[in-house]
């Protein structure tokens, strides 16, 4: 469904990055309540960040596109961590104020439940986004803001770039807020409570097809431990998880989408793209941080290659869990 073509960048992730402080904690903690922790770091993080750099890291070309704030070091330090990935720079810029911030709390289970607190503004210039754009063939984006998504729209399809959206119930919180996205969108991404919370339906193939008929060419639901489920046009992909040891969830699911556009990119089918992303998300969570497991594309291929000796060695195939994506 991605034609190749000659443009510098795969994908262009848009949005600002932010710090993640992350803390094991063995329950997250309910109103009024008071839980002991234990801070287990600061890490670079960001959807869109997070997926610049698992894309990078599997062998696609990425670019970032945002900003970060120049008021003490940790805008330095974002930089710093996208350049380790591979990822192009040229498009992040210093604004007055801190950075955007997480704060994570990682249950015993590797589950986790995080506040964002975001920089005001959009990171939207027009003229140096249409120049990112037209050197690139996706740029992917969490649309959080409505008007500023129309407007990124708007210039990657004049620009001749697909548009990619990752949807969680903080984006489409209801069914009206993602019909308002879906014609936006060329490809579009769910975990598996953003689906539920935009659709009102649990994820399965015929829930998710109708969505095709809104604008996007490609639907993928991710769903932790049962795997994920996609459609495309006449086709449908049911990916059962692989199995891992679960430490930190965070930023599984970027890899995973980022695993699937570098594949889609590289030309391969969609069940293929699949089964690669779900082999490099059971990898992404082996380790704290949201990109310290992040595997290049020889760590999933080994992974990939051990599954299909062991089912030539038995002659059926064996899905183990939990595995969380």
């Amino acid at each position: 469904m991605i034609p190749p073509g000659p443009r510098r960048f795969g994908l262009l992730a848009y949005g600002d990055p932010n710090i993640d402080l992350v803390f094991a904690v063995d329950r997250v903690p309910a109103a009024d309540d008071k839980v002991l922790g234990r801070h287990l770091g600061r890490h670079a993080g960001g959807t869109a960040a997070n997926v610049a750099c698992a894309a990078a890291r599997l062998g696609l070309p990425a670019a970032a596109y945002g900003r970060v704030g120049r008021d003490d070091g940790d805008g330095d330090f974002l930089v710093t961590e996208f350049q380790c990935f591979g990822v192009a720079v040229q498009w992040v810029r210093p604004v007055a104020g801190p950075c955007a911030t997480a704060l994570i709390l990682v249950q015993g289970d590797g589950e986790k439940a995080l506040v964002y607190a975001p920089l005001p503004g959009w990171p939207l210039d027009k003229a140096t986004l249409a120049q990112a754009l037209e050197q690139s063939r996706v740029v992917y984006a969490m649309p959080y803001d409505l008007a500023e998504f129309e407007a990124v729209s708007r210039l990657a399809r004049a620009a001749g770039a697909l548009v990619a959206i990752d949807v969680e119930a903080a984006v489409a919180p209801n069914p009206e807020r993602l019909a308002a996205l879906l014609p936006l969108a060329d490809i579009v991404f769910f975990n598996e409570g953003g689906f539920r919370a935009a659709t009102g339906l649990r994820p399965t193939t015929d829930h998710t097809r109708p969505l095709l008929k809104q604008g996007p060419r490609l639907v993928v639901v991710s769903m932790g431990a049962r795997g994920a489920i996609a459609v495309q046009g006449d086709d449908s992909v049911i990916q059962p998880a692989f199995p891992a040891r679960a430490v930190d969830a965070t930023g599984a699911g970027d890899c995973f989408n980022a695993a699937v556009l570098a594949r889609l990119l590289n030309g391969d089918h969609l069940a293929n793209a699949l089964r690669f992303a779900a082999a490099a998300a059971s990898l992404a969570i082996t380790a704290i941080g949201a990109r310290a497991g992040f595997p290049d594309h020889e760590a999933v291929a080994a992974m990939l290659s051990t599954a299909d000796q062991a089912v030539n060695n038995t002659g059926q195939v064996h899905h183990f869990g939990p595995s969380k994506t």
